[in-house]
């Protein structure tokens, strides 16, 4: 699991996001798509593993008392079957970032990991999306495992429904 996500506090130390190149997605693999809960596989208690990748960071700063900070990281359970994407939020009360839960989780089906990465953090921000109403994240904190591309491309297609072919 390694150090705590760190936010960033400066303009300056974010990503490059305002210009970034359009980058198209790998196909969804087929029967592959991310779910929130499962029995038996999705327990809140368990714990994200410290081999987990981090992918990256989002923010809303909806106005200076109310925002949300997301950190996603994937991992695959013990036993290899299946493919977790974990959220880990930071919570601005109390000036810490929680314990990470399990977002979305799909069968692992040979998908290779950044393919899975993409395509469970579509299903799970677009899940967010139909059940919540969330609006769009207003900048990405950090790149990590996925780019600030891939992170951008993905938001298009939870957000917008635009595909790049």
């Amino acid at each position: 699991m390694g150090a705590l996500p760190r936010i960033p506090m400066r303009p300056q130390e974010l990503p490059q996001q305002r210009l970034s190149l359009v980058v198209p997605l790998p196909p969804r693999p087929a029967g592959f798509a991310g779910t929130r809960d499962a029995p038996g596989l999705a327990p809140r208690s368990l714990k994200m593993p410290r081999s987990a990748r981090y992918i990256g960071q989002v923010e809303w700063a909806w106005s200076p008392v109310n925002a949300r900070i997301d950190a996603y990281y994937l991992s695959s359970n013990r036993a290899r079957t299946h493919w977790i994407l974990w959220l880990r939020l930071y919570d601005d009360n109390w000036g810490r970032w929680d314990e990470p839960h399990i977002y979305a989780h799909a069968p692992r089906q040979n998908v290779d990991a950044k393919v899975a990465a993409i395509y469970l953090l579509l299903d799970a921000w677009s899940a967010n999306i139909a059940e919540y109403e969330l609006d769009h994240f207003h900048w990405i904190n950090k790149a990590a495992f996925l780019s600030v591309e891939e992170l951008a491309a993905i938001s298009r297609i939870a957000w917008d429904g635009c595909v790049v072919d």
